[in-house]
């Protein structure tokens, strides 16, 4: 008897330990991808391959709301044909990633459950979707393993006892499919201390960093912590600011500051695909945005509503989706672009677009945080985003010209 009571008071300790805070960010990840229809991809091995199982059922028949999407999850462990023959002729290391490489787009979201963080053939997967534009989370337990450091989230089980860590991502999966079900307001986060909203835009860009592979100390844990803070920021102002053209300015100043871009747009699309209000910015100077129609039809923004896909431009001189003004011809200054889609109610209903003028390109990082502040704008914002037009403007703010409009 001792070695039950012995166990169950282990486990307990373990799951009191569990880090609150990630968890309610994958709740919020997870309810973004069911709004947005975007696929989420299950993989581990062994007891991590039941319980990634476990995870797409639960995900795809327990989260069933009449007032909201389904989802679109899919488990890697379970297609035995295509896993084995993967393993068999290209190596078991390659059984998901090969199996993600046929399914995966950017803004999906890719799950790598690992109790050591160590298992290569979740790591190689996870690189892929990191490499595409996936978000990427970890169950892990022990240290944590690699796959600590290669997600934007990692839930971490503190526990070196394997059917500890088990049993916690098991009742994890419970317990953020039981939230999908039943309480879907996807910023129930701490307090945080950051008012990035208040920063002025910076016209200078950071330097950035390689996407892989990222050293667990430096970068992806602070970056998700930074991200959790600037959205649960940005809930807060779209919660307290219901005129249009004062949201758009302030989440495009904040995208802006995120990101290191010089100059940006964000375009508010009606259901025929029109531009119904649009907002412009160059460095710390806004106006309203006009003649953004024909960027729409031909250009970058254009591109992400057909394919209702984020994009990265590296050069704007060579890439076709963007359209070129006669004037940006002439200066010949070489641009770096990223762009992605807001998505409510089935549709597009914006286009977030960030320019950067010293020819630094974005990265997959910012990118994925684009992406992020564009899901909360189209949760949190979306009944601003689709009332009728003459009740959207309250008392627009001035704002002052610029004659970049390259958007």
């Amino acid at each position: 008897m001792d070695h039950i009571r012995s166990y169950l008071e282990e486990l307990h300790r373990t799951l009191d330990d569990l880090p609150i805070e990630q968890i309610e960010q994958v709740i919020q990840l997870l309810e973004a991808s069911r709004r947005e229809h975007r696929q989420v991809f299950i993989m581990g091995n062994g007891g991590s391959a039941s319980t990634a199982s476990h995870f797409v059922c639960d995900l795809a028949k327990n989260t069933r709301r009449a007032d909201l999407p389904r989802f679109c999850a899919i488990g890697l462990t379970d297609n035995m044909a295509i896993f084995s023959a993967y393993a068999n002729d290209e190596g078991y290391e390659n059984a998901f990633a090969q199996q993600l490489a046929n399914l995966v787009h950017p803004g999906d979201v890719v799950i790598g459950i690992s109790a050591s963080g160590n298992s290569p053939n979740v790591l190689r997967a996870i690189e892929l979707a990191n490499e595409v534009g996936a978000t990427t989370i970890g169950f892990t337990g022990f240290d944590g393993g690699r796959l600590a450091s290669l997600v934007d989230v990692q839930v971490h089980v503190p526990s070196n006892v394997i059917e500890h860590v088990e049993d916690a991502h098991l009742s994890l999966e419970h317990m953020i499919c039981k939230a999908l079900r039943e309480d879907v307001r996807p910023m129930s986060v701490h307090q945080p201390t950051v008012e990035l909203l208040s920063v002025p835009v910076s016209p200078a860009r950071t330097p950035s960093v390689s996407i892989l592979p990222v050293p667990a100390e430096t970068a992806r844990p602070d970056r998700a912590r930074t991200t959790l803070e600037l959205l649960a920021n940005l809930s807060r102002e779209l919660e307290q600011h219901r005129d249009l053209p004062t949201v758009i300015q302030r989440v495009l100043r904040l995208a802006l500051h995120a990101v290191g871009a010089s100059s940006g747009s964000l375009i508010v699309l009606g259901a025929d695909a029109t531009v119904v209000e649009a907002v412009l910015a160059y460095g710390d100077m806004f106006r309203t945005g006009q003649g953004l129609e024909e960027t729409v039809r031909h250009g970058l923004a254009g591109w992400v509503v057909e394919n209702r896909q984020p994009a990265l431009v590296a050069s704007t001189l060579d890439d076709p989706r963007w359209l070129r003004r006669a004037w940006e011809q002439q200066d010949g200054h070489r641009r770096a672009a990223a762009s992605v889609p807001l998505l409510a109610g089935g549709r597009v209903v914006g286009v977030l677009t960030v320019i950067q003028r010293n020819g630094s390109p974005f990265t997959h990082d910012d990118l994925v945080l684009l992406m992020a502040i564009a899901s909360c704008v189209s949760l949190s914002g979306a009944e601003i985003l689709e009332m009728p037009q003459d009740l959207r403007r309250e008392d627009a703010a001035s704002v002052h010209p610029y004659g970049d409009q390259g958007l």
